[in-house]
């Protein structure tokens, strides 16, 4: 092999190794901007998470969660609606735009999320 051959494999060697690590670093980047995304939790949390998301810069106490499983047309247990409730600590409970209390309704389809929609708040 060649010098030069050798100076090109040394240079596709660092190249690979910058691209691996800026791999990693942003990686790091995304799981600290969202906190939480990359995680096995169970539906009602995942539906928590939503409504939180939905909703940035607001802080959400979440109190209740209810899960109601259905059958599919198939008769398979993939079908899930979940319900969560919170309340806003930081809204007064009277007056004002903003609603102190807030709830979603997530469905789920074999564990993914298909549907989210507000069934309380965000605004009064």
């Amino acid at each position: 092999m060649s010098a030069r051959a050798k100076g090109q494999d040394r240079t596709a060697a660092w190249v690979m190794l910058a691209i691996a690590a800026q791999t990693l670093v942003a990686c790091n980047v995304l799981q600290n901007v969202r906190p939480g995304i990359i995680r096995n939790t169970g539906l009602g949390d995942s539906c928590a998470d939503y409504m939180r998301l939905s909703y940035p810069g607001a802080r959400i106490d979440v109190r209740v969660q209810h899960v109601e499983v259905a059958n599919t047309p198939r008769g398979g247990l993939g079908l899930m609606i979940v319900d969560v409730q919170g309340v806003r600590p930081d809204i007064p409970a009277s007056g004002g735009f903003l609603a102190n209390e807030v709830a979603a309704r997530c469905r789920f389809e074999s564990g993914i999320l298909t549907q989210f929609r507000w069934t309380k708040g965000p605004f009064r």
